[in-house]
């Protein structure tokens, strides 16, 4: 089966009042280098338009008050909700097709026309909160993907991967007590927006479905491969989900400037191939990478472009920037990785510690080049 591809230039209309980081830029970059290396044309590709989310489908996550000022802020033109957080006219329209595109590659998935899928959107959501916007974002496209799984398609049990730097502190919050939904978040500490410690792990009927695991500046692959083998795959098995969803933030990239983590393109596929890995024997193949963060233009059109390839099934990596400068190491990955396994009662499960094989340092023809 193929892999939804979801995407629509009304991404391109959230524009920031100023220069800004989080810029149309981003998502026009990825949708650029996909184009020129000519994987969106491919027969295994299942492009999708993407439909706004309903109010319904907003409220499952947010408050309607909330869903309601959005609206109404963006109609009276660019404004700011906070330091980090605006809006334009059109930003309400590009939101809510932003959380409305996951829920058409979801259907995809499961009415059996796509295995998987790749929604990319902006504005960004993991940040937004119930009734408050912050981070770049304004509604949660993750979470709102998971209460459709499990309101509209019925499913059990849904998993949500974070591999932003910045912990999603809205969709912790929107699951923090929900049994149904696994939570997992790889992020900075302390870092934006101060939440995710390890200690955070649910309450009520949720308590051990949430999962932080804040890793100091400098965490390096050394670290991602021992926590992704030894603690996440661990909690899927646990778990036994019937959905995996991925908040695929790229600022994790050694060249981000919103981070300070040392994960290169190769590693980002290289952690999207076992979280696919994991998708085939859990839940069908059943994997959507939905867009977050990532602010180094060239660094995220790379790895985005990279991991969608993963989905392809397919092992060439673009990079033009290769690995981070060297760096004595100055974590030690089994220390942190048995403190989070004894942490999480995760005894007796140990993935086999094959890495994956990838055509590491490639880069596209000349004729596909990034063109600057």
């Amino acid at each position: 089966m193929p892999t939804a591809f979801v995407y629509d230039p009304i991404f391109l209309e959230h524009r920031p009042p100023t220069r800004h980081v989080e810029s149309p830029r981003r998502v026009e970059a990825i949708f650029n280098q996909l184009e020129r290396l000519h994987w969106l044309d491919r027969p295994d590709v299942l492009r999708l338009a993407p439909r706004p989310a309903t109010e319904d489908e907003l409220a499952a996550v947010h408050t309607r008050d909330y869903i309601h000022s959005i609206a109404e802020a963006a109609q009276s033109g660019v404004r700011r909700l906070d330091v980090d957080t605006y809006l334009s006219p059109r930003s309400y329209e590009a939101a809510l097709m932003a959380a409305g595109a996951p829920l058409v590659a979801l259907d995809a998935m499961l009415d059996g026309r796509a295995r998987n899928g790749y929604a990319l959107v902006r504005p960004p959501g993991h940040h937004a909160r119930p009734s408050k916007a912050m981070g770049f974002c304004l509604f949660n496209n993750v979470a709102v993907a998971a209460r459709y799984l499990l309101d509209h398609h019925h499913l059990q049990r849904v998993m949500i991967v974070d591999y932003d730097v910045h912990h999603g502190n809205g969709t912790q919050e929107m699951f923090y007590e929900d049994p149904r939904v696994l939570y997992i978040s790889t992020h900075q500490y302390p870092w934006y927006p101060g939440t995710g410690r390890s200690d955070e792990m649910g309450a009520g009927a949720g308590l051990g479905t949430t999962v932080n695991i804040p890793l100091p500046a400098g965490t390096d692959w050394a670290v991602f491969d021992a926590v992704v083998r030894q603690v996440i795959a661990p909690l899927t098995d646990r778990f036994q989900p019937e959905a995996l969803l991925v908040s695929a933030g790229f600022d994790a990239h050694w060249k981000d400037p919103l981070g300070e983590f040392r994960l290169s393109n190769v590693d980002f596929v290289l952690i999207t191939r076992l979280l696919k890995e994991l998708a085939e024997d859990y839940c069908d193949g059943r994997l959507l990478l939905v867009q977050e963060g990532g602010y180094d233009i060239d660094a995220l059109a790379q790895s985005a472009t990279s991991c969608f390839n993963v989905l392809l099934g397919g092992d060439e990596v673009v990079d033009t920037l290769g690995d981070a400068p060297p760096q004595a190491s100055r974590w030690n990955p089994d220390a942190i990785v048995e403190a989070l396994r004894d942490l999480h009662q995760l005894v007796g499960y140990r993935r086999r510690p094959n890495k994956p094989q990838v055509r590491q340092g490639w880069t596209p023809p000349e004729s596909a080049a990034r063109e600057d």
